[in-house]
Formats: C-alpha cells, sequence, structure tokens
C-alpha cells in the first residue's frame, strides 16, 4: 500500500529559496515537509556561484526586497549557527563599450539613492582594484563595494541543520507525480514515494515549476535557459579581490556562424586559489542537463579576454543548471489565483540573495494569511508584465 503522509505544510523544492522557506515555516511552529526529486541543491542552486548581489536588482518594484533581504545577511551566519563562508569581497560589473558605461550611468545613480553603494570607475581606476585585468579591454567598471559572495552549499544546509530539530522532515529523491486537488484547493501532492497532504503547498521549483504547473492545467510564464560554469585548478600566485560580472550578453562565432553561444562572464576566486567561471546560456524551454559542447569555450574567452593570465590555467570541472527568468525581470511570490492552498515563491532574479527574505514572506502568508514585511503585489502571478530593466536579457542566439 502507497505510503500516506500529513503535514501542516509542503515545500517541494529543496534548493537554497526553498531550504529558507522550510527552515522559517518549522520555526514558526507547523509540521513542515520538504520535498525533491533529487538531493538537495540539485538544481541551479547546487550549480551557481553564490554570489550575495544586489546591484543587478530590477529596478521598478524589487529594491524593497533585494534591499531587505540583503540586510539580514549581517546576522544569518550567527542566526543558523554555522559559518557560511560569507564575506564582502566587492562587484565589479565590467563595462567594455562606452553603450555600456552610458547606459550604467542612470542604473548606478538609482542604485546610489536607494543606499545600494555603487559608483562608475573609469579604467584605469578598475586596473587599481584589479591587477589582473586587462584595463584596454573596458571602458570602465561599476563597482558596488559592499556585495559579497557565500558557500551556496553550507546555507542551504545551515537551513537545514536548523529546520530539522524543530521539526524538519526532509524528503530527497521524491518526485511529484501530481496535485490533489479537491474543490479548486491544493490539499496535497503525490510521489513516486507515497502522498503527501498538508493545508498549504508552497512551490520554490524554479526551472520545474512550469512543468508541474502543467499537471495542474496551468501555464505560467517561467522561462529557462541553460547557465554553465567551470572550476580551475588552484592558482594560489593569483589574486582576485572581488566578483566579477560583464555588462551584457555576447554572442560569441566560435566555430563558425551556425555555432554561436551567448556569453555573460561571472568570475570569483574560491579560498582554496580555484576560479569559479560562469555563465554561457543558451535560451530555450529545455531542462535538459548536459552542458553545451561549447559553453566551456565561450567561458574561456571571455575570462581570458579580461584576465589574460588566466588563459594558461587548466580546467577541472563543467556543469550546467537550467535556471529562470520571467518577461518583466520580477519573481512570482505569493498565492496562486484559482487555487486555494497553494503558494509560490520562484523565478528570483537572484536567489541566494533573496532565500532570507523569501522565507519570512512565505512563513507570514501562511500563518497570517497576508505579508506586512513588504509589498508583495508586484509579483503577483496574475500580474500585468512589462519589460525588464536588468542588466541583461536573456535572448535567443537569432535575435
Amino acid at each position: 500500500m502507497p505510503e500516506r503522509y500529513s503535514f501542516d505544510v509542503l515545500v517541494v523544492g529543496a534548493g537554497v529559496v526553498g531550504c529558507s522557506i522550510a527552515y522559517h515555516l518549522a520555526a514558526a511552529g507547523l509540521k513542515t515537509a520538504l520535498l525533491d526529486q533529487g538531493q538537495v541543491g540539485a538544481g541551479a542552486s547546487g550549480a551557481n556561484l553564490g554570489m550575495v548581489q544586489s546591484n543587478d536588482v530590477e529596478l521598478k518594484h524589487s529594491i524593497p526586497l533585494v534591499t531587505t533581504s540583503f540586510s539580514r545577511y549581517e546576522r544569518l551566519e550567527e542566526e543558523l549557527g554555522m559559518s557560511l563562508d560569507f564575506k564582502r569581497t566587492g562587484i565589479l560589473h565590467l563595462l567594455p563599450t562606452e553603450e555600456h558605461w552610458n547606459s550604467s550611468l542612470e542604473r548606478a545613480a538609482a542604485l546610489s539613492q536607494a543606499g545600494i553603494a555603487c559608483e562608475m570607475l573609469p579604467a584605469k581606476q578598475v586596473h587599481l582594484i584589479e591587477e589582473m585585468i586587462d584595463p584596454r579591454t573596458l571602458v570602465g567598471a561599476m563597482y558596488a563595494p559592499h556585495q559579497g559572495q557565500i558557500n551556496p552549499f553550507r546555507l542551504m544546509w545551515a537551513y537545514l541543520r536548523r529546520g530539522i530539530p524543530l521539526g524538519l522532515s526532509l524528503h530527497t529523491f521524491t518526485e511529484v507525480t501530481g496535485f490533489n486537488v479537491q474543490s479548486g484547493r491544493v490539499q496535497g501532492v503525490h510521489t513516486d514515494r507515497g502522498s503527501f497532504s498538508a493545508a498549504t503547498t508552497i512551490l520554490a521549483t524554479a526551472a520545474w515549476t512550469r512543468r508541474l504547473g502543467m499537471m495542474l492545467g496551468q501555464d505560467w510564464k517561467i522561462h529557462t535557459f541553460r547557465a554553465s560554469a567551470m572550476v580551475t585548478e588552484p592558482a594560489p600566485n593569483l589574486k582576485l579581490r572581488s566578483i566579477i560580472s560583464s555588462a551584457d550578453h555576447v554572442e560569441l562565432e566560435l566555430n563558425g556562424k551556425k555555432d554561436v553561444e551567448l556569453a555573460f562572464l561571472g568570475l570569483r576566486q574560491t579560498t582554496d586559489g580555484n576560479f569559479l567561471i560562469s555563465q554561457a546560456d543558451r535560451p530555450g524551454e529545455s531542462l535538459n542537463p548536459a552542458i553545451s559542447s561549447l559553453a566551456p569555450k565561450a567561458m574561456a574567452i571571455m575570462a581570458g579576454r579580461y584576465f589574460p593570465a588566466l588563459r594558461k590555467i587548466r580546467l577541472l570541472r563543467t556543469w550546467t543548471a537550467p535556471t529562470t527568468y520571467t518577461e518583466d525581470g520580477c519573481p512570482f511570490i505569493g498565492p496562486v489565483p484559482g487555487l486555494e492552498g497553494l503558494v509560490m515563491a520562484t523565478a528570483f532574479r537572484s536567489s541566494i540573495i533573496n532565500s532570507p527574505i523569501a522565507g519570512e514572506i512565505v512563513a507570514e502568508l501562511v500563518v497570517k494569511g497576508r505579508c506586512d514585511l513588504i509589498d508583495i503585489r508586484p509579483f503577483a502571478l496574475d500580474r500585468v508584465m512589462g519589460s525588464a530593466d536588468t542588466f541583461y536579457v536573456v535572448k535567443s542566439a537569432e535575435s
């Protein structure tokens, strides 16, 4: 006979957002189960570089969300009782052309006005901050000195390490196969390991959210692209002081016009001296975990362009994961219209920085039936979407 489980709340998706939500619900005294089709952090949360950044925030609605969440990092290690390898290294956003520079001036001013420390640096000053960079490749950079980095695996397990003694029940390798819907209310899920019932079900499922929506007859406008990364051998003689990101996607023609890869550079160095490099992006709705044959080459070209010293370092490993975006750059947070008992918390522009606030918001929604922390109406599922104003927009290679 199939197993049957009963909880107050189910959280589907054991990435960094799901782990935070499950912890906050357990801390609120709710009998909570956290489910994932794979292991903890098996999706994008376990594949990212752990950047705690707010400089690329969507400007119209998301600044209160991001700045409130960012402030939680001041005390998060103390709250969770575990080192998260959190460091304020600063982030350099590279601007290779006058067009990139001019388009970033307004953003830098808006961020500074919102209390996010940010300044524009000409190429000569960038070189003073990062000696490894080739200043000839840049017009300048936008510098956010208080941004930082964290170990995403430590962050996820810290949430669980705190939540499990509070009664949080973790169910990995448990795939949702359907929903129990009665009279327009979601009363739980069916899985390949039995049925789970609960008054409230939370979807923190990132790239898999749209597929789950199809089971409910929904077509949520959550799009995916493949974010790839690689890690080099340790190079302790080379020192990167900050986190690096590039201004926009660049279409690189690698082996001919049909072999085009969209490359957006992310770069940071671990405490052991390894360089983490990301990400060559291929838009589409694919959940295929296989890395493109072109992605490592595209990432290497981008990294070597700005940092020539990296060209001789050996590559150890590559990986990829499907991740999400919405057309207006805002996440989906809140109840799902027409399906009582179902709440969404997904498609965050940056799941790492937003994980603390996501847990707090969902806990308020479940316990109080409303969110008093910030205004989440701009993130409603039934909102009318405009266009994104973030630094880069995922586009197809044909555009």
